[in-house]
């Protein structure tokens, strides 16, 4: 049998997760709840001014502001 190096297929899943997108466009950050050791995301507000989100075991709250001088990390953990 022969095995050839072949590169991974990049569909467009993989390619919004890499841009911060969902499939339907919708901006996100990735965030792990120290609190509970959950991962979830969080969506950008409809103004565009913050990313909001909740843990998903025990609602924690978490609001990130958009603005100058800010991080361009796609992924936070939030303790």
């Amino acid at each position: 049998m022969d095995f050839y190096d072949i590169p991974p297929q990049r569909g467009a899943e993989s390619e919004a997760r890499e841009s911060g997108t969902d499939a339907q466009g919708r901006p996100f950050l990735g965030v792990l709840f120290d609190c509970c050791k959950q991962y979830a995301r969080v969506y950008r507000n409809p103004a565009g001014t913050h990313y909001l989100g909740n843990c998903p075991r025990c609602a924690r709250a978490v609001r990130f502001r958009i603005g100058e001088g800010g991080q361009n990390a796609r992924f936070w953990k939030s303790s």
